[in-house]
């Protein structure tokens, strides 16, 4: 960030507060140097630029779904777990080996 920015900010917050609601129509709180419109281009420029070149270490992403879950029991140490409910083996957090497990019912 350059430093004018970092300024203007310090000096917007020091005149206004924050949490106030601006109606319908005021006036932007702060207008970047170079005007909206240059700003809104670099915007969308480096978007392009990040999204032509993919080898980016982090992405844009909806969460991931959960699915069912059931709960089931190692058949090595008995540990309880929370798994899909397709799920027939796994390498069981307390006994630290791949094991297969099984449904538990639960009797209510």
């Amino acid at each position: 960030m350059n430093d004018q920015f970092i300024s203007d900010v310090k000096k917007a917050i020091k005149k206004e507060p924050l949490n106030q609601v601006l109606p319908p129509g005021s006036p932007r709180r702060y207008d970047p140097p170079g005007g909206v419109r240059k700003h809104n281009e670099r915007i969308h420029k480096e978007s392009k630029i990040a999204s032509d070149h993919k080898d980016l270490p982090f992405t844009f992403s909806k969460p991931k779904k959960t699915g069912r879950s059931s709960t089931f029991s190692c058949d090595n140490c008995g540990y309880i777990l929370s798994a899909s409910v397709t799920t027939v083996g796994v390498v069981c957090p307390e006994c630290k080996k791949f094991a297969t497990v099984t449904e538990v019912v639960d009797a209510a």
